[in-house]
């Protein structure tokens, strides 16, 4: 049973390296469509969204482990976090981390991407390890439930921009090179290490 436990979270810490960039740019995709599709008259309705408004409250779930696993990431990557915020603008949830100063660019792109990572690896392994555990169906339908919440909450946020663009200005041309660093080695990484063409 442990043998079995150990080899599906090795096979879902695989898939997650090869599937992140693929669940962020589709999740993102997600959240900019329903973005899109929002009225322009902030007090038209009670909301200007009313689909994102139940997606984001449905799916919150995945939001919390999403926000928690980036606090643990950042704080292990020495990020100025001053503590968690959230706000419900128009009845669309939302939770963000509160960064004190903005970090060297490439200490964020890679804390942005190792917390990527380990979402998209506990969603996975809430997918499959309640079969290896021979769970029964609530438990697994609540597993499946929070695992695609976290996968739909994996997406790039206007927070993470702001954030890129301040430690930018803050760092200038050293932060310009750092981001073209990180960017080529993630492309290196992907075409020639995981085997996955961007």
């Amino acid at each position: 049973m442990q043998s079995d436990i150990v080899i599906v979270l090795l096979a879902s810490l695989q898939l997650s390296l090869r599937i992140t960039p693929l669940v962020i740019v589709a999740a993102t995709l997600v959240r900019s469509v329903l973005l899109l599709t929002g009225r322009k008259r902030a007090f038209h309705t009670w909301t200007r969204n009313t689909l994102l408004s139940v997606l984001t409250i449905v799916f919150a779930p995945g939001m919390i482990v999403n926000t928690l696993i980036r606090y643990v990431v950042c704080a292990l990557f020495k990020i100025d976090i001053e503590g968690v915020g959230g706000g419900s603008t128009y009845a669309e949830f939302n939770l963000f981390l509160e960064v004190g100063k903005p970090p060297h660019v490439a200490i964020l792109l890679s804390a942005l991407f190792a917390s990527s990572v380990l979402s998209v690896f506990v969603s996975l392994s809430l997918l499959f390890i309640p079969f290896v555990l021979l769970m029964g169906v609530p438990i697994v339908m609540l597993c499946w439930y929070v695992a695609m919440s976290v996968l739909l909450n994996s997406c790039i946020r206007s927070g993470d921009i702001i954030l890129l663009g301040e430690s930018l200005k803050k760092h200038g041309e050293r932060g310009v090179l750092e981001l073209v660093f990180v960017i080529a080695a993630l492309a290196l990484f992907y075409t020639q290490i995981v085997g996955v063409v961007m």
